[in-house]
């Protein structure tokens, strides 16, 4: 059903909305998984990346990082004075582990939507040795670009974007299209989440919902190197699936064995099975997108 756009898909080129659409509701999802891999093959060959995380909940500084290869702040700060308070503690407790943390959308609102404060934000977050913003949720920014710029301007990096709640297909969309015109702009992202963060109670998602969306921004974002799907979030059965649907980078598989099930069972393992079960080659990397060798 989607044979006439394969040649776009192994070349490289993006899809158009109209194309997009076709892809997001077309009902033979073996058409859609085929072109998707494609784009993804064509881009990554069998390499599929993956980060073990450590979320940092509230105001807490972890005792232990684990295997963490990214220690991730998730709080909302109330202030730049307690964000920069907390990632001084936080970056302290890593050691080498790089330091992420907290929403675009939200430092942008606590500069009180002003650039120029916000850039000196950031400034103050990295000085206290946060490395990059965790979240850019491009779906609550009116300027994601002006918003990136600020951050960086500050010694922030953006390595990619996010969306907090896109219940509709059209909403979805649009959120793709947003991150594929950044790119084209030269904000040089390294990787883009696109399933919601928060499903939406009103327009809940399904598997079928999550895959084409998954597809659609492999097609669509062709200058975005990674689309990401979170280990944590969507479980080890989808995030798998997603592989075949365009997905290339594995987010936020958890750093600490709580389990107990043994070696063969510890996140690093399971996570590297998945891979291989899905015919692809796993590939550690850290929270700077560059390899563990």
């Amino acid at each position: 059903m989607l044979n006439d756009l394969e040649s776009k898909a192994a070349g490289g080129e993006p899809l158009s909305r109209l194309e997009a659409e076709r892809v997001l509701a077309c009902p033979d999802l073996v058409s859609v998984g085929s072109l998707a891999e494609r784009a993804r093959s064509a881009r990554h060959g069998d390499v599929v990346t993956y980060v073990q995380v450590l979320t940092v909940e509230g105001d807490a500084v972890p005792a232990d990082v684990g295997d963490a290869r990214e220690v991730r702040i998730a709080a909302r700060p109330e202030s730049f004075d307690a964000a920069g308070a907390q990632v001084g503690a936080v970056v302290a407790a890593s050691g080498t582990v790089p330091v992420t943390g907290f929403s675009a959308a939200d430092l942008f609102e606590l500069a009180g939507g002003d650039l120029q404060r916000l850039a000196a934000g950031a400034r103050r977050l990295n000085d206290a040795g946060l490395v990059a913003v965790a979240f850019l949720p491009v779906d609550r920014l009116d300027a994601p670009g002006e918003v990136v710029r600020a951050l960086r301007d500050g010694g922030l990096q953006v390595f990619r974007a996010t969306v907090d709640r896109a219940g509709t297909a059209a909403e979805r969309l649009d959120c793709i299209e947003r991150v594929a015109k950044l790119q084209v702009e030269g904000f040089a992202l390294r990787a883009f989440a696109p399933l919601p963060r928060f499903d939406e109670a009103e327009v809940p998602s399904s598997g079928y919902d999550d895959v084409r969306t998954i597809a659609v921004a492999r097609l669509v974002c062709a200058a975005v190197p990674s689309i990401q799907v979170d280990w944590t979030l969507c479980g080890p059965k989808l995030a798998q699936v997603a592989i075949a649907y365009g997905a290339d980078d594995i987010d936020n598989v958890p750093a600490i064995d709580t389990l107990g099930l043994g070696r063969r069972r510890r996140p690093d393992e399971d996570v590297a099975r998945q891979i291989v079960a899905a015919f692809a080659a796993p590939a550690a990397r850290d929270g700077c997108f560059e390899r563990i060798p």
